[in-house]
C-alpha cells in the first residue's frame, strides 16, 4: 500500500514538473509590451549589461510555429522554423536596419540572459499591405493565426577589442589543433614538408628554373583540391574530373587565373603561391584559419584543413 502511495506520488511529481515546465515556457508569465511583443525570462541569470550600439554579441536563437489553423482537437501543432542557430554579429546600424524586430528584442535584454518572445507573423514581418503579408506569409508556410516564438540567448556582449581578443584566441586554439592534425598526416604518410610562421605545410614536387610569383602579378593555375580524408571537392583538371565523378560538361576545364595578392583566394593560396615559379608543381597543406574557417562551403565542412595539388601553368 505505501509502495503504491509513493509511486502515485512520484508520477503526479513527474506530471506536475513537465506541466510547470511547458507552462513555464509558453504560458504564464509572459508579459506583453505596448507594441504587442510578449515576452519571458527564463532563469535569473544575467550580468546586468545591456547591448550598446556598436558592440558585438553572441549567442543563439531558435524560433517555433505554434500552428493555430491546424490545431486538431484544439493542441495547437508546434514546428520549428529555425533550429537552434549561433550567432556573432555586431550590434550596428545594418544589423539593425535588417533584423528590426530581432534587434528589438536583443534591445530588451541582458547579456548571459535567455528570453522567449512571443508575437504574431504581422507583427514579426512589420507589413502592413495585406497583399505583401499574404506573400509573405505563403513563402514561409505561415497563417495570421500562428504565433511565432523566438527563444533568444544572449550569452556575451563585447566591444571591438574584447571581440577580437575572443578571435584571435579561437584562431591561435584552432591553428595548434590544425597543425598537429596536418603532422600526423604527413607522419602517417612518410611525407616531408617545409611550413611557414602562418601554419602553411608545403612540398615542391616538381621544381623549377623559372620566374617567381610575384605579389600583383597575374598568373595561371592547374589545381585539385582535397580534404584530408582524400575527398576530392573541386579540381581544374578534365582527366581528374572525369576519374572521380566530378565532371561538369559545361564547365570550361583550364588553369585558373586571377591577381596574386587582391584577396580573390583564400590566404593559404595567396601565401603558397608566393612560394612557387613558373612551371612548379607544388602540395599545399593549408590549416582551416587560411582556408574557410568555420565556415561550411559546399561538401567542405567547418574548419578543415585543405590539400591543394598545385600547377603554376604560367605568369602573365
Amino acid at each position: 500500500m505505501k509502495r503504491r502511495i509513493v509511486c502515485t506520488a512520484l508520477v503526479l511529481s513527474l506530471g506536475l514538473v513537465c506541466y510547470n515546465h511547458q507552462y513555464h515556457c509558453y504560458g504564464y508569465p509572459f508579459v506583453t509590451t505596448p507594441s504587442g511583443l510578449s515576452y519571458k525570462t527564463i532563469g535569473k541569470k544575467s550580468s546586468g549589461k545591456k547591448i550598446q550600439d556598436g558592440q558585438w554579441i553572441q549567442g543563439f536563437i531558435t524560433m517555433k510555429v505554434i500552428h493555430r489553423k491546424e490545431a486538431n482537437g484544439g493542441n495547437p501543432k508546434e514546428s520549428i522554423w529555425i533550429n537552434q542557430h549561433e550567432y556573432i554579429c555586431p550590434f550596428d546600424n545594418n544589423f539593425q536596419l535588417k533584423n528590426k524586430r530581432i534587434a528589438e528584442m536583443i534591445g530588451m535584454m541582458q547579456e548571459k540572459q535567455r528570453v522567449i518572445f512571443k508575437c504574431t507573423p504581422q507583427y514579426y514581418f512589420e507589413e502592413e499591405d495585406p497583399a505583401r503579408l499574404a506573400q509573405l506569409l505563403k513563402h514561409h508556410n505561415l497563417s495570421q493565426e500562428d504565433t511565432l516564438l523566438i527563444d533568444i540567448k544572449l550569452n556575451k556582449i563585447m566591444t571591438d577589442q574584447e571581440y577580437s581578443q575572443m578571435v584571435a584566441q579561437s584562431r591561435s586554439a584552432q591553428l595548434a589543433k590544425d597543425k598537429q592534425l596536418i603532422t600526423d598526416y604527413l607522419t602517417t604518410h612518410h611525407i616531408q614538408a617545409s611550413s611557414t610562421d602562418s601554419g602553411l605545410f608545403y612540398i615542391i614536387d616538381q621544381p623549377s628554373q623559372g620566374i617567381s610569383v610575384a605579389k600583383g602579378q597575374t598568373i595561371k593555375v592547374h589545381y585539385t583540391g582535397r580534404l584530408l580524408d582524400g575527398t576530392i571537392f573541386d579540381t581544374s583538371v578534365e582527366e581528374v574530373a572525369k576519374a572521380n565523378n566530378l565532371y561538369t560538361p559545361k564547365r570550361d576545364y583550364k588553369p585558373f587565373e586571377f591577381q596574386v595578392g587582391e584577396g580573390r583566394v583564400i590566404q593559404g593560396w595567396e601565401e603558397g603561391l608566393l612560394l612557387l615559379k613558373k612551371h612548379e608543381k607544388a602540395r599545399l597543406f593549408i590549416p582551416s584559419i587560411l582556408a574557410y574557417g568555420a565556415n561550411s562551403v559546399g561538401v567542405i565542412p567547418k574548419n578543415s584543413i585543405l590539400l591543394f595539388e598545385v600547377e603554376v601553368v604560367d605568369l602573365c
